[in-house]
């Protein structure tokens, strides 16, 4: 299941994606990279950049995305008292 946990953001767009790890850092996995199942065209290296299709390029960041949790958050009740 694709499970995005970042957005791939440059000037025009933001693209959900999921990071996976390799040994020069992340390959950035789009959803419809992942149903094919065709390698990632970007890929992120700590030190280097980001890279698409192994040609360093600029313009972009991740930005981790907000998860909902399942539960919901719990509410504060607020009890008066008269004197």
């Amino acid at each position: 299941m694709f499970n995005p946990t970042h957005l791939l953001v440059s000037r025009s767009r933001q693209t959900p994606v999921q990071l996976v790890a390799f040994e020069k850092g992340f390959k950035i996995v789009t959803e419809a990279e992942w149903h094919r199942g065709s390698e990632p065209a970007f890929e992120m290296r700590p030190k280097q950049g980001f890279f698409c299709r192994g040609v360093p390029v600029v313009g972009y960041s991740l930005q981790p995305m907000h998860v909902a949790s399942e539960q919901p958050a719990p509410t504060a009740v607020v009890e008066s008292t008269r004197v």
